[in-house]
């Protein structure tokens, strides 16, 4: 059976005192905004005097798992947080790249921050896994061009590598900085010492 899309229009609303319409505590949030009328309806209406971003698509921030976490666990975790989007109705789901099927992943809690939303989910991957890629998948209404959002995670095997010649570059780096400063400080308390002789001996003569 082909599913079918339904869409309400509001044209007008009767409020009472307060402007609040919801007949129980169980119908609305706290800010007045949702209205649920039955399982599986839900009535989002904004204030007229409220004004939101023009863009109100998830944004992504993606997670890489640790080297550390990787030689532990020969596994790997990668998190896809998203933030900042309107309404808070919003589906994640994994896929490894070129592959159709619908991995096991682990959702959060989605969270309220001022006038938007965030939520984030986590997927890990085996060792067997270790050296495939894999998308994290977002459908939501205010996604650019209406299609899902497909989130790109590297191999953790690609991945792990590069973080580790990050860190040796890094940890080269730090060396020959101190390596400077040392020379540098030597180098001072050298013409400090010298200073200090020369006036040393202008004041014996």
């Amino acid at each position: 059976m082909a599913s079918r899309v339904f869409s309400l229009l509001v044209t007008s609303q009767c409020l009472g005192e307060g402007r609040d319409f919801c007949r129980s505590c169980d119908q609305c949030d706290k800010s007045g905004w949702i209205k649920k009328f039955a399982e599986g309806t839900k009535l989002i209406v904004t204030p007229s005097d409220k004004t939101f971003h023009s863009d109100n698509s998830p944004k992504p921030t993606i997670f890489l798992p640790s080297i550390a976490e990787i030689n532990l666990h020969k596994a790997g975790t990668h998190l896809c947080l998203l933030e900042k989007f309107f309404p808070d109705v919003i589906k994640i789901y994994w896929k490894e790249k070129n592959r159709d099927t619908v991995l096991e992943s682990q959702l959060g809690n989605t969270m309220k921050s001022h006038d938007t939303y965030m939520k984030f989910s986590w997927l890990t991957v085996t060792e067997k896994s270790m050296d495939k890629e894999h998308k994290c998948m977002v459908k939501h209404e205010n996604n650019r061009g209406g299609v899902d959002q497909e989130i790109l995670f590297p191999s953790i095997k690609k991945g792990s590598l590069r973080l580790q010649l990050a860190s040796t570059s890094a940890c080269y780096t730090y060396l020959l900085l101190l390596a400077k400063s040392a020379v540098y400080c030597a180098v001072a308390t050298f013409c400090l010492l010298r200073r200090a002789a020369v006036c040393g001996t202008g004041k014996s003569s």
